[in-house]
């Protein structure tokens, strides 16, 4: 008989889905299966199990959070280009070109369009690097990767390894002390939390019913429009239709920001999460530099986007003026950027309304579900955009300049 580990409650919110118990069992009877929330929880066949303790003694989720401080700077990449196709800054395309060109690999979250999976794979050249490119706002198949991780660390060949904190955390305890190599470098990106490919599925569902095609492909985060970056509030949801033609959403009304930003369809371990803080367990951590003004960086790089960057090791800092070729780094305070990015701080609060969220989903579907449970958000933007078209525009300057001072 399988035993699902998630009916352990603790399990069930302490578990990351990395699938590191799964890669390492010597009876292969673990596997990854989803959840009735479509979450990655591991399957023991306990037929086969031999009781080992492998999986419990490699878990990243009970080991301590041996992070260091590391030192805060801003960044952006000198390439416009390379701008336009990143989420933020374009630290991860500098880094990146550092490995590459010294015949190393990149390992980090990609996305495929057909099976809407997102995974992370390996990549070997430079023109590659845009699989790799782009935030993905849910959980990235990571369990087959780390045995390749492994392989190429034993040949000798230099590996960037791109993911989340916990990620990370997986990647060092599967490699046990071969996680001190010198051919090894990692950086974090700065996670609010993960969703799951159930939950995206649903809402391109609804995307399709609403304007009436099939959606071939679709990016979290682009930076169109006059805004662009704009401290990362101008970067939007982007929709790809099968007859060519593409929408881009409403940042302050489109559900799955709407839903990811209420925190009510992340991973449950995430309200938990042991990597936040500024205390870091890579070499590299990067994030956007939430708080910034104009007035600190310009307008220009306003609209393409600037990110915080994290130095945490002293292999990070030895390879820094290398990466100055490709990236304008600038050291910062860290006050400048902590209070702006609560994962610096703390992980964020398990709402009342996720335990209703996946029920509501399967019966509902996915817009009916973020509406209802986010109804003071929504009937709050009605009024606003009501009050924008009734009242002149110097009398709406007034009031939200009077409410920013409250």
């Amino acid at each position: 008989m399988n035993r699902i580990i998630e009916k352990n409650d603790d399990l069930l919110k302490d578990c990351i889905g990395c699938g590191v118990c799964a890669e390492i069992c010597p009876k292969k009877c673990i596997n990854m299966s989803e959840n009735k929330e479509g979450f990655m929880f591991p399957i023991v066949d306990e037929k086969e199990c031999i009781q080992c303790g492998n999986c419990y003694k490699k878990c990243p989720q009970n080991k301590k959070n041996e992070g260091v401080e590391g030192t805060f700077y801003m960044a952006w990449n000198k390439d416009s280009k390379v701008l336009e196709k990143s989420s933020s800054g374009g630290v991860f395309t500098a880094l990146a070109n550092f490995v590459l060109e010294r015949q190393g690999v990149v390992v980090g979250a990609k996305f495929d369009s057909d099976s809407k999976e997102v995974m992370h794979d390996i990549i070997f050249k430079v023109d590659e690097l845009d699989k790799l490119r782009l935030s993905k706002y849910y959980q990235s198949v990571t369990q087959s990767i780390f045995s390749k991780v492994k392989k190429m660390l034993k040949q000798k060949k230099m590996v960037l390894f791109t993911g989340t904190a916990c990620q990370i955390a997986a990647l060092y305890t599967y490699l046990g002390e071969m996680k001190r190599s010198e051919f090894l470098y990692t950086m974090d990106v700065l996670c609010h939390g993960v969703a799951n490919k159930k939950t995206v599925i649903s809402y391109i569902k609804d995307r399709e019913k609403q304007y009436g095609k099939n959606i071939i492909n679709f990016c979290f985060r682009v930076k169109e429009g006059e805004e662009g970056w704009q401290s990362g509030n101008g970067t939007r949801m982007k929709l790809f239709f099968e007859d060519g033609t593409s929408e881009v959403q409403d940042k302050f009304l489109d559900t799955y920001f709407v839903g990811f930003n209420s925190n009510i369809f992340l991973r449950q371990s995430c309200y938990e999460c042991h990597y936040c803080g500024t205390r870091r367990i890579s070499d590299f951590t990067v994030a956007d530099f939430w708080g910034v003004t104009s007035d600190k960086i310009g307008e220009k790089q306003m609209r393409e986007g600037v990110s915080v960057l994290l130095v945490n090791s002293k292999r990070a800092k030895e390879i820094l003026p290398n990466l100055k070729r490709d990236l304008y780094i600038e050291k910062i305070n860290p006050m400048e950027a902590i209070p702006y990015n609560r994962a610096f701080i703390k992980p964020n609060t398990c709402p009342e309304e996720r335990k209703y969220f996946f029920g509501m989903m399967e019966k509902k579907g996915f817009d009916y579900t973020v509406k209802k449970l986010n109804k003071k958000y929504y009937r709050n933007k009605k009024i606003k955009a009501i009050m924008f078209k009734i009242l002149p525009e110097n009398c709406m300057e007034y009031i939200m300049n009077k409410r920013k001072k409250i």
